[in-house]
């Protein structure tokens, strides 16, 4: 019995010398080198770590490995930009992020990886960017756990730009006007062509300028303010030829105050935000019968001209949203029938007139393709297009072609 004893002792103290070396070996071979080694990217440079805490699995959970280095004052000097505003880039190591961004009065953001890049900067001069980026897992860990915090100094010297989608445009598009740099005010455009509504963006803000399709022919000269900026734009507008086409008169049914009453202030109103995203859809599967600019003709005589798309829908077809928004109204008006109009932001709204019944509700927020109505036989079904009070051819924003869709992602 003693000597079985004595043989179970020796092979625990054989097993723990084993697994004792074992772990000395491998606690010896664990370096720098388990830790994540790609690097946090700001304005296209690699930070540098100024203090990390770190703990590095040897021995399943029994036997860790720890690396530390305090915080300190160090801050790396990353240059200045001029032409855009710095990204932060974080490797896939990154679980998780928090960012401080302090501007040269002294103000300070802290935010996460998913803001950050959305900061706006109001000033130009001297910044500073704390990052401390972590690598944690809920699961026990089989790789390196911890932090780095990393710190930089940089110079923010934007001068402000100017841009347009295109600075020629034909009767019935939309010119897209981007304003970019350090800015000290909130822009407008002054310009015969319509009411410019601008959204803020990463790098500024971006506009819609309207050219309707009985803008006038030749160069436009439109001048934009913010704040302390005053530039001078030119837009040269190209006339479209649009054809005639014979029309049936229209019957005289009123309603036109009632219309006014209900329509017009909604060119006035809406929503700051951009809400569509991409082109826009077709909210009838037939066919246009009368395109966008047509002059209508009645017994030879002209009678006006076509402010959006007719369709020859129909009755019972279901009616969709063309794009993304907020139905802004949603009702019947003795002049246009069934009338849903939604608001796209921006002063982008779409008006769906002629419907036989109206399914969507004021105050809706509706998707593109979401069914807010139904034609039928009273009133042909037609679709507008307009920013403010200005149409304009909602053709080009089905195709995906119009100044709606210009640099989106920004």
């Amino acid at each position: 019995m003693r000597k079985l004893l004595l043989w179970l002792v020796m092979v625990v103290v054989m097993v723990a010398v084993i697994l004792g070396g074992t772990a000395a070996f491998l606690y010896s071979r664990s370096g720098e080198d388990a830790l994540p080694q790609e690097a946090v990217t700001f304005g296209e440079v690699a930070l540098e770590p100024n203090g990390w805490d770190w703990t590095v699995p040897v021995l399943g959970d029994a036997v860790n490995k720890k690396y530390q280095s305090l915080t300190n004052l160090t801050v790396q000097k990353l240059g200045t930009f001029t032409d855009g505003v710095p990204q932060l880039v974080l490797p896939a190591w990154v679980t998780r992020a928090e960012i401080t961004i302090t501007a040269p009065d002294g103000t300070t953001w802290t935010g996460d990886a998913d803001t950050c890049n959305t900061y706006t900067y109001a000033q130009n001069g001297e910044y500073q960017i704390s990052v401390t980026a972590y690598h944690q897992e809920n699961e026990p860990p089989a790789d390196a756990q911890g932090w780095y915090a990393y710190r930089g100094a940089y110079t923010m010297q934007l001068t402000p730009t100017v841009a347009l989608s295109s600075e020629r445009a034909a009767q019935g598009s939309v010119v897209a006007i981007q304003l970019s740099g350090i800015l000290d005010g909130e822009p407008s455009l002054e310009t015969d062509l319509g009411t410019v509504w601008f959204r803020k963006t990463t790098n500024g803000y971006m506009g819609y300028i309207p050219v309707t399709y009985n803008a006038e022919s030749g160069a436009h000269t439109m001048t934009l303010t913010c704040g302390s900026l005053t530039k001078e734009i030119v837009l040269t507008v190209s006339k479209t030829e649009y054809g005639n086409q014979a029309v049936e008169p229209e019957e005289e049914t009123g309603g036109a105050e009632q219309f006014r009453n209900a329509i017009w202030p909604l060119y006035t109103t809406g929503e700051s935000e951009k809400l569509w995203s991409g082109a826009f859809q077709r909210p009838s599967a037939a066919e246009v019968t009368c395109a966008y600019g047509v002059v209508q003709m009645v017994d030879g005589q002209r009678s006006g001209q076509s402010t959006g798309l007719t369709y020859a829908a129909m009755p019972g077809e279901t009616i969709t949203a063309p794009q993304n928004g907020k139905v802004v109204f949603a009702g019947m008006l003795t002049l246009t029938g069934g009338t849903v109009v939604i608001d796209h932001g921006c002063g982008v709204k779409s008006y769906l007139y002629g419907l036989e019944t109206v399914t969507a509700q004021q105050g809706q927020t509706v998707s593109t393709g979401d069914a807010v109505g139904t034609a039928g036989e009273t009133h042909d079904f037609i679709y507008e297009l307009r920013i403010g009070s200005k149409s304009v051819d909602p053709e080009k924003a089905i195709l995906g072609s119009s100044g709606l869709q210009y640099r989106e992602s920004e």
